[in-house]
């Protein structure tokens, strides 16, 4: 009969042909059809594990609904009949705090390796048991009683543990002897990735909100606590003006010898008696003026200001002192028309404070400039440029916090309150404008603020960068 097909063969190989064509095209639809099966249950998965994130991504409060989405998608995609997630408390196994189908739900029990659930918790590995009821006769014999009310034969669990803290497991199951591949329980590992995430998740947003509360209360605290220390230091103050102000007025008397006259040594000693005065009135008023700044109480009486007559009014107030090293002083307003909306008082006093720091630390036959001018349509700058020793970049950050002083080429501390800055800087925020200072050793310093020009434009327009 072989050389029968082989006759048959050799007379008709066009039949031969297709019939292999024919095996081929059948070998290679089947391998599309396993692709596509493939690629089904692979974009299945990545929906699942979408879904779930958005379900963590919606709720960083409650672990609630994402273990009930992590549970369904495991049990579902991992063809198991019900599956559910149990937690630890201390050494109890609480079941189904998420759940997926309709078999019975096993009670609470001690966290035990007696059972799939406790050996995945405490060894920290996945279990997967072929058939739950052979093994709950010899590995497993605490779940004997609950296999026989559930019926479930295979079990598939793996642990949860966020941060490597044991938080529970997740559990699927069949009611028939069918394991779970290779694929399936690579899949069920993934899902607990993703419990995981959404677990520490909610316990990072627990402690932040723990945080944020302990630093609320230590906030209001502190607002106390100097709210307590801004009432002390006015009612110290005032109580120091009555007899201060008493010792000056005495002292004054006695300097212009109106009781009787006085020797050489007398008014020494009453002239530091009286300079001293001063300095400690000059301390009670700036500690006074930040009290009532920080308290609230500074109401700014706003109008219109030419910033050229304020400069030369202060320049000519601080004369005497320029003189008296001597340094020069120099003005330079562009505009001398630049206008601004401001508290004339307080302008005066910031510009007081500037001017008299600069001449206080620039050498003999240095120089102090002041200059105005707008720096745009909603802005006016003012400058102070001294030709003093100039500032660190490491003090220019601090310069204008509450009583810290520039020490002069590593010298002593300079004499002063130590306040004048900070006042300056807090009533120039008033006006809604900024204070800031450029600086370099050797090179001296430029202390520089801006006000508004016009009274409703400082609280709505950006302010200008220094």
């Amino acid at each position: 009969m072989g050389w029968l097909r082989a006759i048959k063969q050799k007379t008709n190989p066009q039949g031969t042909e297709l019939s292999q064509l024919k095996e081929e095209l059948r070998c290679v639809s089947e391998k599309l059809e396993s692709r596509e099966a493939e690629l089904a249950e692979a974009l299945e998965q990545q929906a699942a594990a979408s879904e779930i994130l958005r379900v963590i991504a919606s709720s960083p409060t409650d672990i609630q609904p994402v273990l009930d989405a992590v549970i369904e998608s495991a049990a579902r995609l991992c063809g198991a009949a019900d599956g559910l997630i149990a937690r630890i408390d201390g050494d109890v196994v609480i079941p189904a705090v998420a759940k997926y189908g309709s078999m019975p739900v096993p009670e609470a029990r001690p966290l035990s390796r007696d059972t799939p659930v406790g050996r995945a918790i405490i060894e920290r590995k996945t279990v997967h048991v072929h058939d739950l009821k052979a093994e709950v006769e010899t590995d497993s014999p605490d779940s004997k009683p609950r296999q026989a009310i559930s019926g479930a034969r295979t079990l598939l669990t793996t642990p949860l543990l966020p941060k490597g803290r044991a938080f529970g497991a997740i559990v699927i199951r069949r009611m028939e002897v069918r394991p779970f591949s290779d694929k399936q329980i690579e899949l069920l590992r993934t899902f607990a990735d993703q419990a995981v995430i959404a677990i520490e998740n909610v316990r990072l947003f627990q402690e932040i909100q723990e945080k944020s509360r302990q630093l609320e209360t230590v906030n209001e605290r502190l607002k106390e606590l100097d709210r307590l220390k801004s009432d002390f230091v006015s009612n110290v103050s005032h109580e120091l003006r009555t007899p201060l102000t008493a010792i000056k007025g005495a002292v004054d008397l006695l300097l212009r010898e109106v009781p009787g006259r006085l020797n050489e040594s007398q008014t020494h000693y009453l002239t530091r008696v009286r300079s001293n005065t001063q300095h400690l009135a000059g301390l009670i008023n700036d500690l006074l003026d930040l009290a009532k700044i920080e308290e609230g109480k500074v109401e700014l009486k706003e109008v219109r200001v030419s910033v050229g007559g304020l400069v030369h009014e202060v320049l000519e107030t601080v004369k005497p002192m320029a003189a008296e090293k001597p340094v020069l002083l120099e003005v330079k307003v562009s505009e001398p028309s630049v206008l601004v909306w401001a508290d004339r008082d307080k302008v005066t006093q910031v510009l007081m404070n500037l001017v008299g720091n600069a001449i206080k630390f620039t050498p003999p036959q240095g120089r102090v400039t002041v200059s105005a001018s707008k720096d745009n349509a909603e802005w006016a700058q003012v400058s102070i440029n001294d030709s003093g020793p100039g500032i660190s970049a490491e003090e220019c950050q601090k310069i204008f916090q509450k009583f810290y002083q520039v020490s002069e080429d590593g010298g002593p501390k300079p004499k002063g309150t130590g306040l004048g800055l900070a006042i300056s800087k807090a009533l120039v925020e008033l006006h809604g404008g900024k204070i800031w200072v450029e600086s370099e050793p050797g090179r001296g310093s430029t202390f520089s603020f801006t006000l508004p020009v016009s009274g409703s434009q400082h609280l709505a327009s950006p302010l200008p960068s220094p």
